[in-house]
């Protein structure tokens, strides 16, 4: 039997729509996507989101989200101390495959010197039981 939280139902698999579900639970957000030596980053807010023809379409302020749903087959929480900071971070690694370089990290965003809130921290706390050590993602919506 599984148990409701305010991210969906804990120990049933995890689906692109499960994760932006909860993402739009977390922000904001520190979206970071690497292409050969070029990083890119955005601080956005995960609202309203559709899924067709295989692909998560969100759609955020900053600029449009497609990810191909075929594509997103494995994600993981970490909670470490960033190197260059010192400042505690929590983010996701989304992945082509298990051993597969992540292609984009998704960090809870605060300001230069702010703390995580509360709630913030605890919802992510209850994904980060279930994704420390990575999970499949379904290719279903």
């Amino acid at each position: 039997m599984s148990t409701m939280t305010s991210h969906g139902n804990v120990g049933t698999s995890w689906t692109a729509r499960r994760f932006f579900d909860a993402l739009a639970a977390l922000g904001p957000l520190r979206v970071i996507s690497q292409s050969g030596p070029s990083t890119f980053e955005a601080i956005c807010e995960v609202g309203a989101f559709g899924i067709a023809q295989g692909y998560v379409n969100a759609i955020t302020a900053s600029y449009h989200w497609h990810l191909k749903l075929d594509g997103f087959r494995h994600l993981r929480s970490r909670d470490e101390i960033h190197q260059r900071s010192g400042r505690r971070v929590l983010f996701f690694e989304l992945r082509t495959e298990e051993d597969a370089a992540p292609f984009l990290l998704v960090y809870l965003h605060r300001e230069k010197g702010e703390e995580l809130a509360p709630g913030r921290e605890g919802l992510f706390a209850e994904l980060h039981q279930e994704l420390a050590a990575g999970l499949p993602v379904e290719e279903v919506g």
